[in-house]
């Protein structure tokens, strides 16, 4: 790690954290603005009593569903919703400052059944939503914005949920239960995305810096696995996430400051008590700090995030989301005596996610929500060594999607869903590699490639839930996914869920199903024998247990198996699976491929999850799995993704109302890797893998150890958060991979993140 950077950043960190030292104490009180609506047709529930636990206080949702709770001091609180024929709902983790009112959303579920009173209500604390049964949990925005070593990105902290794991410390991939990065479903505000990172990995969901603002969420609910009919053309999760709305009452701001770059929110109303947005600004300044510190190469970024509602009547509501992205690294390698390849990689993008969305309360018990949305992901990288270009690739992946999504209750014990998605892809690309000998050994012809490939895919699904003598709950579901590129367009995927609650407190849960995904369109363009290739197939079997001990303690046991066919295999370089892939910067896809690729996922997951009420909150989670796939050669190896054991901790203390400290400790086995082929690799001054030992070897089990304190302080009509995150505090060196070093012409070892004091201060006015 660069020194000046550390001394950088331990003098902001001085600076910010000595600000509140002079501080009066608060002298005024801070409101909730809340909406209580139905969590399936999004009715709003007029009359529903809402109480604040640690006060007593209590008030109640109008006929709009709209409630306010005003003179509360600055602090956390949790909240019980209570509605005829509505399951009672606890919200924790609800911050309330002075300079800006807390809005919240909350969605309660109609009882089936008359429901008997028991003492055990923890799962009032941890509502499910999106009818899962299995392999769910959802976050609330404190959780994500607290969570030590995550840098508030959503994706960072979902890493720590059971059955997810990462590639490196430098990237926010989701790899779960043994599935690559591109296998990942992600929804904002019903509008799909399909990467919300900078530097994105094109056709994948992951990248280094995640662009969602986590000042903006309202929740997010993430599934492993078993999810329902509705979630199309994924393999492995789904990730939903809710954005609030903006201050309907009056306008509202935030400036924050940190070690990498700087922010600004604004919100406000668009209709006085009816329509409202949200916008933020974001600009990192790393490359205008160590432009002359001699570092191989410093990101630059900038994004912008933006949600507006407008309410046209009572039965019809818009809604607007736009998401973007400017990113731009130069990675002078050549230039640099210490780096170890002789090339130079230049790297600049752009991406927007625009999309509207109209939500249409039909009746008491019917709900259509559709949205179009529009998606552009522009790159261009270049990679040169010692003047002759090595590889190009300039291109623009767009989609238009036109989604709706129908909700029909015919009692309190059946619900209907159906839908439909059109999806409008077109994929430009300019692609020049230079004919070379590849990392196998193996002489790649190169490619020329300039085209633009358009393609459409359309789905459709229906699902039914059915509840039973107030135990019984029974989710089926059909779905239909086309994509005219291939020469076999259609799938049809059947899925299946159950879940049986044994007592108040605890349930057994299963699910069946099959899932299917298209590839992505740059593994198809440049051979165009690649239109052989179909739709990815997973069989996912889930079963578990879920216990709540008390009322803010979860515990779940789920043992999962994820069956493969037809993925994607190397005809060039046999032993390759293209299941071990998404999870690099590069391009992947740009060779002959053919549907050969087996393999499974298998494992067990044990989950304890302890709520903020007091003092104390925290997770703990311990996965064990078994992940292995066969490629062309037909030999079964262990995935690049195969970690065994992954063990995680986190644990949070709230010393007062002002200021908590909290730790994460992870763990995770040795990852597979192929060695190098030493000879050959000496030979040609490259990168040349023994083949024959195609992820043969395991480096050292990852170890690594967080710590952060927030700090808040109320002042005079303005807030402020200051907090430190220290990440891998013991600096522990876990290897990221190895690398042939051209200069030296041997072996190297690349490392992950190092100790970084990282921080910042928020002030909310």
């Amino acid at each position: 790690m660069n020194s000046n950077y550390i001394k950088f950043v331990l003098l902001v960190l001085l600076a910010v954290w000595r600000i509140p030292l002079h501080a009066d104490q608060p002298i005024a009180t801070g409101t909730i603005q809340g909406r209580v609506i139905d969590v399936d047709t999004k009715q709003e529930i007029a009359g529903a009593i809402i109480t604040v636990l640690e006060t007593k206080k209590t008030t109640a949702s109008n006929d709009a569903g709209k409630f306010i709770l005003n003179d509360l001091e600055p602090r956390l609180y949790s909240l019980l919703v209570k509605a005829a024929f509505y399951s009672e709902v606890i919200k924790t983790d609800i911050r309330v400052g002075i300079a800006q009112s807390t809005k919240l959303t909350v969605e309660l579920k109609m009882k089936g059944y008359e429901e008997a009173e028991v003492v055990v209500t923890g799962k009032k604390l941890f509502e499910r939503t999106n009818g899962a049964a299995v392999s769910a949990n959802a976050l609330s925005p404190e959780e994500i914005r607290r969570a030590p070593g995550a840098a508030e990105d959503v994706q960072r902290l979902v890493q720590a949920l059971p059955g997810v794991t990462t590639s490196t410390d430098s990237r926010n991939d989701l790899i779960v239960r043994g599935g690559s990065p591109f296998e990942n479903f992600i929804l904002i505000d019903g509008i799909e995305v399909p990467n919300v990172n900078h530097f994105g990995t094109q056709g994948a969901s992951g990248g280094p810096i995640g662009m969602v603002n986590t000042d903006f969420l309202n929740n997010v609910t993430f599934s492993s696995g078993g999810f329902a009919a509705k979630y199309g053309d994924k393999l492995s999760s789904t990730m939903d996430i809710g954005y609030r709305d903006g201050d309907r009452s009056k306008f509202a701001g935030k400036f924050d400051l940190g070690v990498a770059g700087a922010g600004i929110d604004v919100e406000g109303p668009i209709q006085k008590d009816k329509s409202s947005f949200l916008f933020s600004a974001r600009k990192s300044y790393l490359d205008l700090i160590f432009s002359s510190t001699g570092l191989t190469a410093i990101p630059n970024y900038s994004n912008f995030n933006l949600k507006a509602t407008y309410e046209l009547n009572e039965q019809h509501k818009l809604e607007i989301l736009d998401l973007a992205g400017i990113d731009d690294i130069y990675f002078k390698n050549f230039d640099i005596e210490d780096a170890p390849e002789q090339n130079t990689t230049k790297y600049s993008g752009w991406q927007n996610i625009s999309g509207l969305m109209h939500k249409w309360l039909i009746g008491k018990n019917t709900y259509l929500q559709s949205s179009v949305s529009h998606t552009i992901y522009e790159k261009e990288v270049t990679v040169d060594s010692l003047g002759k270009l090595q590889f190009r690739n300039n291109s623009t992946d767009q989609e238009i999607v036109l989604r709706s999504d129908f909700f029909h209750r015919f009692t309190p014990t059946d619900l209907f869903e159906a839908g439909f998605t059109a999806r409008r892809i077109t994929n430009k690309n300019d692609l020049y590699a230079y004919k070379s000998i590849n990392a196998f050994g193996r002489e790649d012809a190169g490619l020329i490639y300039n085209a633009t490939a358009k393609a459409e895919k359309y789905g459709l699904f229906m699902q039914y839930n059915k509840e039973l003598f107030n135990a019984l709950s029974l989710t089926a579901g059909l779905r239909y996914d086309h994509f005219s590129f291939l020469n076999k367009p259609g799938v049809t995927s059947p899925r299946f869920a159950a879940s049986y609650e044994v007592s108040g407190n605890f349930k057994i849960n299963t699910a069946y199903g099959i899932y299917y995904q298209a590839p992505p369109l740059i593994w198809l363009v440049a051979d165009s024998r690649n239109k052989d290739l179909k739709h990815i197939k997973a069989v996912h079997t889930v079963a578990g247990i879920e216990y709540y001990p008390s009322a803010d303690i979860k515990i779940t046991v789920e043992a999962y198996q994820k069956d493969y066919s037809d993925y994607a295999a190397s005809v060039l370089n046999p032993q390759v699976s293209y299941a071990n892939s998404g999870s690099e910067y590069g391009t992947a896809g740009l060779e002959y491929l053919v549907p050969a690729s087996t393999g499974y996922a298998k494992g067990i997951e044990l989950f304890i999850q302890k709520k903020l009420t007091d003092k104390l909150y925290g997770m703990v989670n311990y996965s064990y799995s078994d992940i292995r796939f066969k490629a062309l050669d037909g030999v079964e190896r262990p995935s690049s993704f195969d970690y065994r054991n992954v063990f995680t901790i986190i644990v949070g203390y709230k010393v007062n109302a002002d200021f908590e400290i909290s730790g994460k400790y992870r763990y995770m086995g040795g990852r597979p890797y192929t060695p190098f082929n030493e000879a050959l690799s000496t030979e040609y001054k490259q990168s040349i893998f023994d083949f024959n030992r195609y992820n043969g070897s395991r480096f050292e089990a990852y170890q690594r150890f967080d710590i952060r304190a927030d700090w808040r302080i109320e002042f005079n009509g303005w807030n402020m958060v200051t907090f430190i995150d220290l990440e891998n505090t013991l600096n522990t060196k876990n290897i990221d991979q190895l690398i042939w070093n051209q200069k030296k012409n041997k072996a190297d070892k690349v490392f992950q993140w190092s100790f970084i004091p990282a921080g910042g201060v928020k002030i909310e006015f």
